[in-house]
């Protein structure tokens, strides 16, 4: 039996003061900004974040270099330790470099309050992604999903051996550069044998330089030749609610060109066309997948909102109050908050490159060569495009259950289309009272049994709800014809909902029902059998350039965007925004647990 040992470095740790010295030297050893001329995308990996300077000198190289890259990958790993020390307190000025004080701010306000885990945070309008990985580094490494073209790895306090020199070539591209501070071992020996070459140290012998060029081929591992930023790809996305406009953005932003095709004659007119809607976690005991989602999503999210809408007109950091009743003590999310879907869509739609089509029902998909052709019912042409994501709700079913899709979907997808569920719900909607503004319950959202949304400002509204009505096996003239209970006995289910979870503010409204002055939103959601999207390739691989984006259910403003910058990822192979079994939680690939042992597939649970 072979034992594996493990080194761990002996030379003391870099002091902040220092690695804020070497960040020129390293971007001069990495050959930055020269490597990235020409690159659509750039990846950073390093193992030591700390305080963040390093990341601030590379992105201040970006900022300065009319050659940048589109987007900026930059995925930083930092203990818990250091993340409390560095982002637990008030942030203080830039030690590195005075003039990048107001970014480092910005950096440091995004990156607080973040539990162990990883986490996306999106600078300069989504063009910088910083992934940041708060844990054990070593961990990571195995976990990550990613080709770096820059690696800046740090041993000290962490194995080190063969195994990780692997373990560092297993995410890099070819031609990556690997920078490294190691301890005595017969590292260039380890290295060549991951697949590194040309390794050379600095003259005191305390950095090793390495490039990624392995002489053997790598296989289906072989990582992907770099797009050319000259040369944009091509994608359709079928649907103008949260999920499509959520993914057109995240691929426009990378520098692609979207076309949008929505069969309403405008965007989100379907259960994104709710008037407005919360941004909260979901809680379990046990810290579910679904959970720790949701809180990256709604974090993700929130940026979205913070950069792009008005706060207080479109949206509001305003905190929501989750009453447990009876399953624990209440909870206040502070990360949490109220956003007019309706508006947020319409902002990600105005990307330079997102195009809409409206009125424009795709009946068909075809393959052509490498090329996407749809048309609609006459045979008419659509779109065509190198990519296609299905984000149009229960309609995706419809068209990847064609007999044509066949031999372009995973043999289980039908099992899993099978599962999805459109529910219909109906929310209550009426004027805030006179007193409303005096009263506490009135200054933040409520979550529990249903919600309670009041919005002081323009329009002086609030929202209760909303009704949950499910049907099992929708067609689609059901969708459009649906017969919900009557508006009366909804309105009736919606005040009986408010009064459990807010009595007070259930009797001070209770007139506008009594008197019939409320008025009603009603639209059709897509819900999974676990209530989490499903993101990710239609195939079983993601090779042939067809993806979906739907069953957001009740929860699209939570997981959109998160879905989105999965989806994205994984199309241009980058770094993933969550842990590769999160990820696995959201695919759509996975299926429910079933009795029938010839259909138990896979499960992400």
């Amino acid at each position: 039996m072979t034992v594996r040992t493990r080194r761990k470095a002996t030379f003391p740790p870099a002091p902040e003061v220092q690695q804020s010295a070497d960040s020129t030297a390293l971007l001069q050893q990495s050959r930055l900004p020269q490597a990235w001329s020409g690159h659509s995308a750039w990846t950073v990996l390093d193992n030591h974040f700390s305080a963040g300077q390093r990341f601030m000198a590379v992105w201040r190289a970006w900022r300065d270099d009319p050659q940048r890259p589109t987007m900026l990958h930059y995925v930083g790993h930092i203990s818990p330790v250091d993340y409390v020390r560095h982002f637990g307190a008030a942030p203080e000025a830039n030690r590195s470099n005075a003039e990048d004080t107001p970014k480092y701010l910005e950096l440091h306000s995004a990156a607080a309050a973040r539990a162990p885990g990883i986490h996306r945070i999106l600078l300069e309008e989504g063009q910088v992604s910083l992934t940041l990985c708060i844990g054990d580094s070593h961990a990571f490494l195995s976990d990550h999903r990613l080709f770096a073209n820059t690696l800046w790895f740090d041993a000290n306090g962490l194995p080190w051996d063969k195994w990780t020199a692997k373990a560092l070539a297993r995410i890099c591209t070819r031609g990556a550069t690997l920078v490294a501070r190691l301890p005595a071992a017969p590292n260039a020996a380890w290295l060549h044998e991951a697949g590194f070459v040309e390794t050379a140290s600095d003259a005191g012998g305390e950095t090793l330089r390495a490039t990624f060029n392995p002489t053997w081929p790598l296989g289906a591992k072989e990582p992907p030749a770099s797009s050319n930023a000259a040369h944009p790809r091509q994608c359709c996305v079928i649907g103008a609610g949260l999920s499509g406009a959520s993914v057109a953005h995240a691929l426009a932003r990378r520098g692609w060109q979207v076309q949008v095709l929505e069969e309403a004659a405008h965007a989100a007119a379907g259960a994104s066309g709710l008037p407005v809607g919360l941004v909260v976690p979901h809680i379990s005991a046990d810290d579910s997948p679904r959970s720790r989602l949701s809180r990256t999503g709604a974090r993700l999210m929130l940026q979205h909102a913070h950069a792009l809408l008005a706060h207080g007109a479109h949206w509001g950091l305003s905190g929501v109050h989750e009453h447990r009743l009876g399953d624990g003590p209440d909870r206040m999310h502070t990360q949490a908050g109220w956003i007019q879907p309706g508006d947020l869509v319409k902002a990600w739609l105005t990307h330079d490159r997102v195009h809409v089509h409206y009125g424009a029902k795709v009946h068909h998909v075809t393959r052509t060569g490498d090329t996407w052709t749809l048309t609609d019912a006459a045979g008419s042409l659509l779109c065509r495009a190198d990519a296609v994501v299905f984000a149009n709700a229960y309609g995706a079913r419809r068209l990847l259950e064609a007999p044509d899709m066949e031999a372009h979907r995973a043999t289980t997808l039908p099992l899993t289309l099978g599962d999805l569920q459109a529910v219909h719900g109906t929310a209550t909607l009426g004027h805030l009272p006179d007193q409303a503004s005096l009263e506490p319950a009135w200054a933040i959202p409520h979550n529990g049994h249903g919600c309670f949304i009041a919005r002081p400002g323009s329009g002086r509204m609030w929202l209760a709800g909303s009704s949950f009505e499910p049907d099992a096996a929708p067609t689609e003239e059901s969708l459009h014809a649906h017969h919900l209970a009557p508006i009366d006995t909804q309105h009736a289910a919606n005040l009986q909902r408010l009064t459990q979870l807010l009595p007070d503010v259930a009797h001070a409204v209770r007139p506008q029902f009594e008197d019939e002055s409320v008025t009603n939103w009603s639209g059709t959601r897509c819900v999974t059998h676990d209530r989490l999207p499903l993101a990710g390739p239609v195939d079983a691989e993601g090779h042939n350039g067809l993806w979906m984006h739907v069953g957001m259910g009740a929860r699209g403003l939570t997981f959109s965007a998160l879905g989105a910058e999965l989806i994205a990822a994984r199309i241009g192979h980058e770094p993933w925004p969550v842990e590769t079994s999160l990820a696995r939680s959201m695919d759509a690939q996975r299926l429910r647990k079933r009795r029938a042992p010839r259909q138990v597939e896979s499960d992400s649970d």
